[in-house]
């Protein structure tokens, strides 16, 4: 990208005459960048290092001290939309793959492809930026508006069974899926075999994991106990279809559903415990019992 075109994308200040005259790739963390890198400031104390490494230019929400007048610098009001303008016009004609949340994680976890990229945050557009023949994900509906090709991901039909509470079988292999999530998982295999994108079954969620505790809550084996934390579960538009899966396969056992108001429940008898809007400190608990 020409630095006059950088610099009137971001509607920035160019601060200097430089005698580079384009950039070739984008960053905001020092130790990625070198030559040709255009680079965002997020840490003042980085801006030496990105030099050294070979950036051709300097993108600060201040006035910086104009170390190397050999390459840009340049001031604009906000990094983060300077980033946000930049990928609208790099990615003019690219599509974006709009799915829920847990959907977009499997993706994430299942993904054997460099050039799939999920995006959270504008740190995951910078990322973006460097990649040709990208295929994006997102979930994040304002991220998807900067785009005017959008595909919603749909459901294929799959032969999924069910093994336990945590796993699942897909074509005669086990895999770590809670069969609560079928329909996400289903969407994304519609997702890679549609763009013959490579994936592995050989993945874990942090929702509905499974952590196995002894009597003192310290996390054992997977399957030496019969008192299980399930952890990654939080209050949204997802709890009730868990919730309700949760009840319905645990009707044999003690179950409790626990928040940080009720962990209390935690230190009497349960055999399976949905830990929700809750993190539980493993470290903590397992430091208290050295004690």
């Amino acid at each position: 990208m020409k630095i006059e075109t950088l610099v009137n994308l971001t509607g920035g200040e160019l601060l200097n005459s430089p005698y580079i005259s384009e950039v070739t790739s984008f960053t905001d963390k020092s130790e990625l960048t070198s030559r040709g890198t255009c680079y965002f400031v997020k840490d003042k104390n980085d801006i030496e290092n990105a030099v050294k490494n070979g950036a051709y230019a300097i993108v600060s929400e201040d006035y910086e001290n104009i170390i190397d007048n050999e390459i840009a610098w340049i001031k604009v009001d906000s990094i983060q939309k300077a980033v946000i303008d930049i990928f609208k016009y790099e990615n003019l004609k690219t599509k974006i793959h709009f799915c829920n949340e847990i959907t977009r994680d499997l993706i994430d976890k299942m993904s054997l492809n460099s050039n799939v990229i999920v995006i959270k945050s504008y740190e995951d557009l910078l990322k973006a930026l460097n990649v040709t023949h990208k295929y994006l994900v997102t979930s994040d509906k304002n991220f998807s508006e900067l785009f005017s090709n959008v595909e919603i991901l749909k459901p294929k039909e799959i032969d999924l069974i069910k093994i336990s509470l945590f796993k699942s079988k897909f074509e005669n292999v086990e895999i770590n899926l809670p069969y609560v999530y079928k329909e996400e998982f289903a969407k994304a295999l519609k997702f890679f075999e549609d763009n013959s994108l490579k994936y592995t079954v050989e993945f874990e969620l942090e929702r509905f994991k499974p952590v196995f505790v002894d009597f003192k809550l310290t996390p054992v084996a997977y399957g030496e106990s019969e008192k299980v934390l399930i952890c990654g579960i939080k209050n949204d538009k997802y709890f009730f279809k868990e919730l309700n899966y949760f009840i319905e396969n645990t009707k044999h056992a003690k179950s409790i559903v626990v928040n940080e108001e009720n962990a209390y429940l935690l230190k009497k008898g349960f055999n399976f415990a949905m830990l929700v809007d809750f993190e539980f400190d493993f470290q903590k608990k397992e430091e208290e019992s050295l004690l």
